[in-house]
């Protein structure tokens, strides 16, 4: 299946949950890049498919959260690493994303940063909002990077539940708790 790394570009430097509110990462850009981008950097040079930024504002780099940033998307993601996926938007019903705006504001905002696809999963009232304020609008490099997301599957499902390494990894999950 097609994956997608994330939280770019990075989410461990700050305690708040960017579900909840709107966390503030102060630390240069130069730190950024030194500690948190290197995963992203080598997945991306291994032909990641997607990436989604976090709803993370890095005050000494810009004032919008990176998956509406210009600067984050466009400059940075796609300009200085050279990212040819999909950009993903968190869910924009997150309250980190709430500074932007109302549901419309944050998809227009995102997707003017650069961002393929906007993400509306945890409120159908606001995703029809979206729906209904987007323009369809034909892009075929966004496309191109979308039909990227497709599975590149070897083995049918049949094939993949034989193979000994799924039945250890099942066998593995099967002992978790999820207390």
């Amino acid at each position: 299946m097609a994956a997608t790394g994330k939280h770019f570009p990075g989410h461990g430097a700050v305690a708040l949950d960017s579900h909840l509110a709107l966390p503030v990462d102060e630390r240069d850009l130069e730190t950024i890049l030194r500690e948190d981008i290197y995963p992203f950097k080598q997945l991306i040079a291994q032909g990641l498919e997607a990436i989604m930024p976090a709803h993370v504002v890095y005050s000494n780099v810009d004032s919008l959260p990176a998956g509406f940033s210009q600067r984050w998307v466009s400059d940075i993601l796609r300009g200085e690493l050279g990212f040819d996926g999909v950009v993903f938007t968190d869910d924009l019903s997150m309250e980190g994303a709430s500074v932007i705006g109302g549901f419309k504001q944050r998809a227009t905002v995102a997707l003017e940063a650069g961002c393929d696809m906007v993400l509306v999963c945890n409120h159908p009232e606001a995703a029809k909002e979206v729906l209904d304020h987007l323009p369809i609008i034909e892009n075929p490099t966004r496309e191109r990077r979308l039909r990227a997301m497709v599975g590149k599957g070897q083995y049918s499902q049949e094939q993949l539940v034989a193979l000994a390494k799924y039945q250890q990894i099942a066998k593995q999950l099967s002992t978790l708790s999820y207390a």
